[in-house]
């Protein structure tokens, strides 16, 4: 799912391609990567978007992909 924003160095046209949690003394840190139609590539935590790119940020959060199930044959394990 895309998700468009400005470039927070130059305001050109951006797109959130990476989502991800890094641990902290306080819980989880969300954190974002951001690249730009013009090259920049920012890894940030998504608290230091704007609020109003915060909220569209917490409206499509993707779902966390279930885990792959494992399938083993008769006999063996």
């Amino acid at each position: 799912m895309l998700t468009a924003i400005p470039c927070p160095d130059c305001d050109v046209p951006a797109e959130i391609t990476e989502r991800f949690s890094l641990p902290s003394t306080d819980g989880a840190v969300d954190h974002i990567v951001v690249r730009c139609a013009a090259g920049h590539c920012f890894r940030m935590a998504a608290d230091r978007l704007p609020s109003h790119q915060q909220q569209e940020l917490v409206t499509r959060k993707p779902q966390p992909e279930r885990p792959p199930v494992m399938i083993t044959p008769s006999g063996c394990g």
